[in-house]
């Protein structure tokens, strides 16, 4: 750890934690980039002005280098924002100048240097080959650099910059290099992967550009029959009523409303910890929430107009903390996900009590965190995702384990046990679906059906994962999910697309004679009109909620980006 009064500190990995184990050679100038040795013998360390190697074993400074003593600029400091050690004793630095540098840390003498931007060069990162390095800069632009040979078939190799990307219109404070993308965060909240199509053997899943703008997890949550949504922020939650409307109209009217909808309460988290999840129950008297350090359980009360909010005393200790809140479809159970792959069931007692039933624990045990639940709406099942991808079923009428469903390669983005079927409806990253029957315990004819036909190729192209499925009472064969772009409605009963037809015809659908859209209907009606779809959920048989975020929303409260001339203006 690189600290501002220029002590670099050693700390032991220890099981639930780090423990301090030495400090290594103090100096002046804040320390404000660190990177290791592969053979962990080295640390670099980036400073204002300089940047300095300390033998790990002695703990001293064995090396320090002035960056910028060749710069024209040198009146201003020159700022090493991010630096990396290769395995031949390269070392690698990024700074203000806009610049990435290449420096032979034994001979303390410059090796190369690229000026990649006008403004700062804030991130970087390399290939595990050492052979590709990506760089973010405050512009928004990231930059890849490759050691090729200077001639062809020759043994010399130099970097050279060969490809720039512009996907962000903010600093890149984060990048990364994996075998076969780019992938960089900005400060205008977004995460993008840039496959490198040269890496990628085949047109699929992983050839795909993927831009993610919101948290692939649940920020808001409903209270079906209350009619009341419960939203997420990062330091506190917001319950709201939701409006009605006695008129009825026709598809694309905006229809008035007879009751407005009503913000009831702000719930404030105390401390600096953010809120990791939040839940509130479908009868909406009560609201969980859970930090990195504690579980919080309230009784909400709706008398008349006032809203009374009153916690729960002496709720049993979560150690660590929930990382997914979930109660049951009668409101008489709440189910607390672990990071040590178990599930606390708590039962809730009238008039506003707690107690602790039962801890689910997967057989062979399982160290990754739970991330996904999903309870039956008869209360007797409960399905787990965890971190190892691993789905496990629980019986709840004996807290019993039941099945595991067959493993497969990809994380688990989604899933729900049909209310009439118990079937569990799985959607995973890379846009497959699955149909599971928990209690015989095997994939359904219509989850093979699927996998031997294939789904379509437009679906599978898709660069934002499923994040929440619900059903249609009404119709036990319809099956909606969601994703931040679309909503879709899957209905079982109609044959699957192939990839001559289109994918998201219902516009066009409309404007065809009754026989000619019989000929065309497929299981697949997507609606892209609401974006970007931060929740859907079906609350009766009649009515839907759907929530958008619109980015601009957030992005005007963004810090202005970089100011760049541009020819002719």
């Amino acid at each position: 750890i690189g600290c501002e009064d220029g002590s670099v500190k050693i700390f032991q990995v220890v099981p639930g934690g780090i423990q301090f184990e030495r400090n290594l050679d103090r100096r002046k100038g804040r320390v404000l980039c660190l990177s290791w040795h592969p053979s962990g013998t080295h640390i670099v360390a980036g400073s204002i002005d300089f940047f300095r190697v300390i033998d790990v074993t002695s703990g001293q400074t064995v090396q320090r280098i002035m960056v910028n003593h060749q710069a024209e600029k040198a009146k201003r400091e020159c700022v090493v924002w991010a630096i990396a050690l290769l395995s031949s004793g390269t070392v690698v630095s990024a700074d203000s100048f806009g610049r990435v540098q290449f420096w032979h840390w034994e001979q303390g003498t410059l090796a190369e240097s690229h000026t990649i931007s006008t403004s700062a060069a804030l991130s970087l990162a390399v290939s595990e080959k050492e052979d590709s390095i990506v760089v973010g800069t405050s512009t928004g632009a990231t930059y890849q650099l490759q050691l090729l040979p200077v001639r062809l078939g020759g043994l010399e190799k130099r970097w050279v910059r060969t490809k720039p990307f512009q996907f962000h219109s903010h600093d890149v404070r984060a990048v990364a290099h994996s075998p076969t993308a780019l992938i960089s965060g900005g400060l205008d909240a977004q995460l993008v992967i840039r496959p490198l199509m040269e890496k990628v053997q085949k047109k699929g899943y992983d050839a795909v550009l993927r831009k993610f703008t919101f948290p692939h997890r649940r920020l808001v949550s409903c209270a079906r029959k209350a009619r009341l949504l419960l939203f997420q922020f990062s330091q506190y939650l917001e319950l709201w009523r939701l409006g009605s409307t006695e008129e009825t109209g026709k598809d694309g009217e905006v229809l008035p409303l007879c009751q407005m909808p009503e913000h009831l309460v702000q719930l404030k988290s105390k401390g600096p910890e953010h809120i990791y999840c939040s839940c509130v129950s479908p009868c909406g008297t009560w609201v969980g929430y859970s930090t990195a350090s504690r579980f919080q359980l309230y009784r909400v009360r709706c008398d008349g107009d006032g809203v009374s909010l009153r916690k729960v005393p002496k709720v049993p200790k979560l150690l660590p903390p929930a990382y997914q809140l979930q109660f049951s479809a009668d409101s008489e159970s709440l189910f607390a996900a672990s990071a040590r792959g178990s599930v606390h069931v708590f039962q809730l007692l009238e008039p506003g009590g707690c107690k602790h039933l039962h801890t689910l624990q997967p057989p062979s045990g399982c160290s990754e965190a739970v991330y996904l639940l999903a309870p039956s709406a008869d209360g007797h099942w409960l399905a787990a995702v965890s971190g190892d991808w691993a789905i496990h079923i629980y019986n709840l009428k004996c807290f019993k384990h039941h099945c595991v469903v067959p493993t497969y390669d990809c994380a688990v983005s989604a899933l729900a046990i049909h209310p009439s079927t118990n079937n569990l409806v799985i959607a995973y990253s890379d846009q497959q679906l699955v149909e599971f029957s928990i209690p015989e315990k095997q994939y359904t004819s219509w989850s093979r059906a699927v996998q031997s036909r294939g789904l379509h190729r437009t679906w599978l192209e898709r660069d934002s994962p499923i994040t929440h499925i619900t059903f249609n009472p009404k119709n036990p064969a319809h099956i909606l999910l969601h994703d931040t772009y679309l909503l879709c409605i899957l209905d079982k009963s109609l044959p699957l697309p192939d990839d001559s037809a289109l994918l998201m015809n219902q516009s066009a659908l409309k404007q065809l004679p009754e026989t000619a859209r019989k000929r065309q209907l497929h299981a697949f009606k997507i609606c892209k009109k609401f974006q970007p779809l931060l929740f859907m959920d079906l609350l009766d048989e009649n009515c839907l909620v759907v929530v958008e975020r619109p980015i601009m929303d957030f992005k005007t409260q963004l810090p202005l980006p970089v100011q760049q001339k541009k020819f002719g203006t």
